[in-house]
């Protein structure tokens, strides 16, 4: 992590404290992965937090992305608050605020903008789009599920990103159960090598030997 790589450059020999262990994630998380082609997330997303009953939490990549999917969540009926780059610390400690008092029931953040995020309660983190690095789903979902609470995780995932898919389950250590709410398949990643095809067909190396 950045953390780790400026200790490193600058302290001499620094100790590191872990709590729990890296990449584990917390036994009262349901985690849930959502297959689904990309132009079909919004419509997930309004059925899942339709039915989270209580505070979500959502994920995105950008601040572009995070004030598109704000504005698309209160056209559904939620309250919502953007937390990102863009926004002034004012406004950012405006979305805590109403976020943390129920004002605000739904949370959109990117990563950077959403570290330190502790607020008790959340019932349900959204991964809308894959974090870029597999150790930050880890941070994400632990955003829900603490103080002994139970939560719920639902990541969304398209085919095309079978490879990012089994790099954060290689992180957490186990599969991330797949959803029923799934509407695609996901490849089996790395893909299955094709069996070799033997035989004497025109282009096989035994026609080729007999031509000789």
């Amino acid at each position: 992590s950045n953390v780790a790589d400026l200790a490193r450059d600058f302290l001499r020999d620094p100790v590191r404290v872990e709590i729990g262990v890296v990449g584990s994630t917390a036994d009262t998380v349901e985690q849930e992965l959502v297959v689904i082609n990309t132009d079909d997330r919004g419509e997930m997303l309004r059925a899942v937090l339709a039915d989270a009953g209580g505070s979500a939490l959502v994920f995105v990549r950008t601040r572009h992305g995070a004030r598109k999917i704000a504005r698309a969540v209160s056209n559904m009926g939620h309250a919502a608050a953007e937390l990102h780059s863009d926004r002034t610390l004012p406004q950012r400690r405006a979305a805590m605020a109403a976020f943390k008092s129920g004002e605000a029931t739904v949370l959109v953040a990117t990563d950077i903008a959403a570290r330190g995020i502790d607020v008790q309660g959340v019932a349900l983190v959204v991964n809308y789009d894959l974090p870029d690095a597999p150790e930050d789903y880890v941070h994400r979902i632990g955003r829900t599920g603490r103080a002994g609470l139970s939560g719920k995780s639902i990541t969304f995932a398209s085919p095309e990103q079978a490879k990012d898919v089994a790099a954060l389950e290689k992180t957490i250590g186990k599969p991330i159960p797949r959803s029923a709410r799934s509407r695609a398949e996901l490849p089996a990643w790395p893909p299955r090598r094709q069996p070799h095809q033997g035989g004497g067909g025109p282009g096989s190396t035994a026609q080729r030997r007999r031509r000789r």
